[in-house]
């Protein structure tokens, strides 16, 4: 289903480009591409080096490059919005009230959304983990230390909380290598075709079991 959408992302090609080209091409989109002021691109790649290790932060690096010659002149066609987290909220309050799109999703904004939008315009977040057992930044590699045997992704509408809001549809798969890298990489992956399935009008629960397995865990 082509919907007018307003995403909100980061500008990685190798861990957000690579995996929602397609969709943000299929769709009749607008994105914008979030810089974090706040918290400074230092103390962002300090916390990259931290869960990811520095022999996986020097790989990102060239599989960065890499993609970037793969994917830029594809996004170059694409409608493109640089803002500074600071000033996203006041941005998307005017864009939601401007009446130009249906929803509004968010694929690792890495500022707090300001609930109130949700009175103008639907708010999805697509999260990299499985909530409400697996939040915040990173979650992946937080739930891997933490020893979980599964990882995946969550579609939700926002609330006035990270990763706390009303559930649409999630995904999982067994986490069958430790591999920090890797399992991100799958979590990234299932994200997308999450969220592809919910513009066909396709949702997906997690069973009872898996359900069973983390609320086992507290």
């Amino acid at each position: 289903m082509k919907k007018r959408v307003l995403f909100l992302t980061q500008n990685s090609y190798y861990f957000v480009h690579r995996y929602f080209i397609d969709i943000f091409e299929c769709q009749n989109s607008d994105i914008v591409l979030v810089s974090e002021n706040k918290r400074g691109i230092k103390t962002k790649y300090i916390e990259i080096i931290n869960y990811f290790g520095l022999f996986n932060f020097i790989k990102c690096i060239f599989y960065e490059i890499f993609f970037i010659f793969i994917f830029r002149n594809r996004m170059k066609k694409l409608k493109l919005f640089n803002i500074k987290d600071n000033h996203l909220n006041k941005f998307l309050e005017e864009k939601a009230k401007s009446k130009d799109y249906e929803i509004i999703i968010s694929i690792g904004c890495p500022c707090l959304i300001n609930p109130k939008l949700q009175s103008f315009i639907p708010v999805y977040n697509l999260h990299g983990g499985l909530i409400p057992f697996q939040r915040g930044r990173y979650s992946p590699l937080k739930s891997m230390i933490k020893g979980h045997k599964y990882l995946g992704a969550t579609l939700h509408l926002i609330d006035d909380k990270y990763d706390l809001g009303e559930i649409i549809s999630q995904d999982y798969f067994d986490v069958e290598f430790n591999d920090k890298l890797l399992n991100y990489n799958q979590v990234l992956n299932l994200s997308s075709q999450l969220l592809m399935s919910f513009f066909n009008n396709e949702f997906s629960k997690l069973p009872n079991e898996i359900r069973d397995y983390f609320e086992n865990l507290s």
